[in-house]
């Protein structure tokens, strides 16, 4: 499974984290070309959230989404092989 993904901390509003990704989807769905996952993980910090998407363009545009128009939620993108 490839893809682009990022993880959001427990700390951020995953309800919120949660309708934008679904509601990204619903609106992209005719261009979806590979993997588009939600999961929770949980880890010696808590409870946190990954998200992997088809493309490097489709996860900013998610971001983008999720920022909302101050921007000032930013996440590094890692490419994943494997």
């Amino acid at each position: 499974m490839s893809g682009f993904e990022t993880r959001f901390t427990a700390d951020q509003d995953a309800d919120r984290i949660r309708r934008a990704f679904y509601g990204f989807i619903g609106r992209h769905a005719e261009q979806v070309d590979g993997d588009a996952h939600i999961r929770t993980e949980f880890d010696a910090r808590g409870a946190g959230l990954l998200v992997r998407l088809w493309s490097a363009e489709a996860l900013a545009a998610f971001l983008a989404d999720v920022a909302g128009p101050d921007q000032s939620t930013r996440r590094q993108v890692a490419l994943v092989r494997q």
